[in-house]
C-alpha cells in the first residue's frame, strides 16, 4: 500500500531492547521524502502528507474527511483580525458610506473617512484635519448643489467677470 507506515528493514531480526536502542530511524513510510508530514487519517492509521512545491501554501484541514492539505489562504473565511496599516491593511474594521478615506497624523494609525452625504460637498484640508463641506455662495455668486454637482454662476450687472478654475 502506498504512503504505509512499516517497519524499516533492518536486515536481521532485533530483539525489543534493540530495536529501542536503535538511532530513532525505526520507522519509514513507504516513499518518504523530506519535508512530509506525518498525520492520523483515522484512529488507528497513519498518512503522510507529502510538501507542497509551491511557494505560499499554508496547511488547512479542510473538506468533508478534515485530513490536513496544502492550501492558499481565503480571504473571505481564512484570515481573522484587522489587518493594521503597518501591513498594508486600512487597521479598520468597517468603513462609512459614501465618504472619502484618510490618513490620519501619525501615518501608521486607523484609516478614516470624511463623509460626503450632502449634495455638493467637497474634501476641503484644514490644520485639524480634512472635513466634508460646501462652497458658500458670496456676493453676485451663487453656488447651486446638486446630486454629484456644482453649478457656480456669477452676476456683475452687465460687467465681464473672468474666472479661473484650477485643477490638479
Amino acid at each position: 500500500m502506498a504512503n504505509e507506515f512499516k517497519h524499516k528493514d533492518p536486515g536481521s531480526e532485533l530483539t525489543q531492547a534493540e530495536f529501542i536502542a536503535s538511532d530513532g530511524t525505526g520507522h519509514i513510510f513507504d516513499s518518504q521524502a523530506q519535508g512530509d508530514i506525518l498525520y492520523a487519517t483515522s484512529t488507528t492509521e497513519l498518512a503522510r502528507l507529502g510538501k507542497d512545491a509551491n511557494a505560499t501554501r499554508a496547511l488547512t484541514n479542510t473538506g468533508t474527511n478534515n485530513n490536513p492539505a496544502w492550501a492558499q489562504i481565503a480571504l473571505a473565511t481564512g484570515v481573522s483580525g484587522t489587518l493594521p496599516v503597518g501591513n498594508g491593511g486600512t487597521g479598520a474594521t468597517s468603513l462609512t458610506d459614501k465618504a472619502v478615506l484618510i490618513s490620519q497624523d501619525s501615518g501608521t494609525d486607523t484609516v478614516g473617512a470624511v463623509d460626503l452625504t450632502t449634495s455638493g460637498e467637497l474634501v476641503i484640508g484644514g490644520s485639524s484635519g480634512p472635513v466634508g463641506a460646501t462652497i458658500t455662495a458670496g456676493t453676485n455668486i451663487t453656488v447651486t448643489n446638486g446630486d454629484g454637482t456644482i453649478s457656480i454662476a456669477a452676476a456683475a450687472g452687465g460687467k465681464n467677470i473672468g474666472f479661473i478654475l484650477a485643477m490638479s
